[in-house]
């Protein structure tokens, strides 16, 4: 075996996506993995890293840097089956740290049980389970939620941050643009946004509010939509909202090792978040 790592080049996003794409599903026996990739590529080109054998990708890895929190996030490691015990998911970890670091950032990750032990091996630190819930599909009347596109993402955003911990406005427009009439939000009496949430086809995040009762809006406004039978909410180990998404209905199936290497504690409003993004971008 004769490997190569490398950052994809930015002329050859477009060709390696689908490439990539199908060492994770045979990595992670699941389905496509192409529009995760291209969030990456859209917001952090210079962090789509791979190997190769003789020019054919056999390990993949993507890293999205929140260079205003120091803080950034690694997702999307895979290896082709057969090419598995050999080192490849910490060259590539490694790497993606790398380039991390480059922009000030600390590295934050969610592990499988399986995968959990490399990450210790490279230093990562274990904060929590990171619980994997299906959506409820018992809902309740949602009238104060408020249909959000693109260009009304400002207000959004701006919680967003204050939750996360960092500026995700050009992620999130891609998200948007991608999930059309899936985006909502709540706002007070005051008028100042106390919940979001954004319907993905498989993953309902981010979602997040200030209170139980905003949050069950916000999951019955994402209930009623059209999604995958295998939908879920990423629970970070912070949030405050695990057991009423439980009371809603919601299934916990498995959890996995919230894990970080340089960053004891996130910023943010983190009790208030319900639900990430993905996995591999927090």
């Amino acid at each position: 075996m004769s490997i190569t790592l490398r950052v994809i080049a930015p002329t050859e996003i477009d060709a390696a996506i689908p490439k990539m794409d199908a060492v994770m599903r045979r990595a992670y026996k699941g389905p496509s993995f192409r529009a995760q990739i291209g969030w990456y590529a859209a917001v952090q080109p210079d962090a789509l890293v791979v190997v190769e054998d003789a020019g054919e990708i056999v390990g993949t890895g993507c890293g999205i840097a929140y260079a205003d929190a120091g803080f950034g996030w690694i997702g999307l490691i895979g290896t082709e089956p057969t090419y598995e015990r050999r080192g490849i998911g910490a060259l590539v970890t490694e790497r993606v740290a790398e380039i991390l670091a480059g922009h000030g950032c600390a590295s934050v990750l969610d592990a499988s049980a399986a995968g959990g032990p490399l990450y210790e091996r490279l230093g990562f630190t274990d904060h929590g389970p990171t619980r994997i819930v299906s959506v409820p599909q018992r809902g309740t009347p949602h009238p104060r939620v408020e249909l959000v596109g693109v260009d009304d993402l400002a207000a959004f955003a701006a919680y967003d941050a204050a939750v996360f911990g960092a500026d995700r406005s050009a992620l999130l427009a891609v998200l948007l643009a991608d999930h059309p009439g899936r985006c909502g939000l709540v706002r007070g009496a005051d008028g100042a946004v106390v919940g979001v949430v954004l319907a993905q086809h498989t993953t309902v995040g981010p979602l997040a509010a200030d209170d139980p009762d905003t949050l069950a809006e916000l999951v019955a406004f994402a209930a009623e939509l059209p999604w995958n039978d295998d939908a879920r909410i990423c629970v970070p180990p912070e949030s405050a909202h695990l057991d009423t998404l439980l009371a809603l209905g919601g299934v916990h199936s498995r959890d996995l090792r919230h894990m970080r290497r340089g960053v004891p504690l996130l910023p943010g409003r983190t009790a208030a978040y319900a639900g990430r993004i993905s996995l591999g971008i927090g």
